[in-house]
C-alpha cells in the first residue's frame, strides 16, 4: 500500500493527466454523437420540407386533408426537436468585419491592430505567441480574398484569447484553414500547436469544453518536452451557426373550402428552408 501510495505521489501530475484526458475523450464522443444526431434530424427536415413543397408545383398529386395534417404534424414535431437541439448548443459566434468605405485599407488597420492587442495581451500575460500569423503585411490583398482573411483573422483572436488566458508558456503556431459551409453553420479548421506545463494545456482544453466556447476539438496530441512542459498539437473547429437558423415549428396550409368540391387542397407555399452560409472567398 505505501509503495502505491508513494508511486501515486511521484507521478500525480500524470495520473491526474490520464484521468482528463479520459474525460475529454469521453467529452470529444459525446459531442460528435450529438452533432451526428443533429444533421440526422436536419436531413429528416429537408425531407419533410420538400414533400410539403412539391405539391405547388405537382397540384394534381396534391393530397387529402387528413395527409396534410399529419406531415403537418411530424414537421412541427421534427422542427421542434431540431430548435431543442440548435437552442441547447448554441452560444455566441464570431462577426468578421464587412469594409465598404475602403476596403483594402481597412482590413489593413484591422489585421495590424488584432496583432497589436494580441502581442500586447501576450506580453502582459508572459505567453510567447508568433509575431505574423501568415498574413500579407505589405501591399494590399485581392479584394474578394478580404472576406475569407477577415473571417479567419476573427477566429483567431478568438484562440489566442483563450490561449493567453489559458498561460500555455508559447503558442508556436495557429494555422487557419479554409471554410466550409455544412447546411446552417460554418466551419473553419485551425492547426494550433503550443507548449505549456500539463496543468495549462489542462486549462486551454477546459476552456475548449466551456460552454460558451464555439470550438470543437477534433484531434489532439501530447508530447513531453522535458522540464515538466509538453507539446499539445490540436486540430480544431471552428463551428459558426447563422444566428436566424431556426425552423417554424408549424406549418400554414390552406383547407379546401366549401363542402362537396372536387377540387383537391391546395397546400400555401411552406415555410423557407434555412438559408446557408455562403463560404468566404
Amino acid at each position: 500500500m505505501k509503495k502505491i501510495l508513494v508511486f501515486l505521489k511521484k507521478n500525480l501530475v500524470f495520473v491526474f493527466l490520464v484521468i482528463v484526458l479520459g474525460i475529454l475523450g469521453y467529452g470529444v464522443n459525446l459531442i460528435h454523437k450529438t452533432r451526428q444526431e443533429l444533421k440526422k434530424v436536419e436531413e429528416e427536415i429537408k425531407a419533410k420540407h420538400e414533400e410539403i413543397r412539391k405539391y405547388q408545383t405537382q397540384k394534381e398529386l396534391a393530397p387529402s386533408p387528413e395527409l396534410v395534417n399529419k406531415l403537418e404534424k411530424q414537421y412541427a414535431a421534427i422542427a421542434g426537436q431540431f430548435n431543442s437541439l440548435l437552442n441547447r448548443f448554441s452560444t455566441t459566434y464570431p462577426e468578421s468585419p464587412e469594409f465598404k468605405v475602403f476596403p483594402n485599407v481597412e482590413f489593413k488597420e484591422f489585421l495590424f491592430e488584432t496583432n497589436d492587442l494580441l502581442a500586447k495581451k501576450a506580453r502582459r500575460n508572459n505567453v510567447v505567441i508568433p509575431s505574423s500569423f501568415g498574413f500579407q503585411e505589405t501591399g494590399f490583398p485581392p479584394k474578394d480574398q478580404i472576406p475569407l482573411f477577415s473571417l479567419q483573422i476573427t477566429v483567431i483572436k478568438h484562440i489566442l484569447d483563450l490561449l493567453i488566458d489559458s498561460g500555455v508558456s508559447v503558442v508556436n503556431s495557429v494555422v487557419p484553414g479554409i471554410p466550409s459551409t455544412v447546411a446552417f453553420y460554418k466551419i473553419l479548421p485551425l492547426d494550433v500547436s503550443i507548449i505549456g506545463t500539463s496543468v495549462e494545456i489542462m486549462r486551454f482544453l477546459r476552456y475548449l469544453n466551456n460552454p460558451s466556447s464555439f470550438f470543437t476539438v477534433e484531434s489532439f496530441a501530447v508530447t513531453r518536452k522535458g522540464s515538466g512542459l509538453f507539446q499539445g498539437n490540436f486540430k480544431i473547429n471552428a463551428v459558426m451557426i447563422e444566428k436566424a437558423a431556426t425552423v417554424p415549428e408549424t406549418v400554414s396550409v390552406a383547407k379546401a373550402s366549401g363542402t362537396g368540391s372536387s377540387s383537391a387542397p391546395q397546400p400555401q407555399p411552406g415555410p423557407q428552408a434555412p438559408v446557408p452560409v455562403q463560404p468566404a472567398r
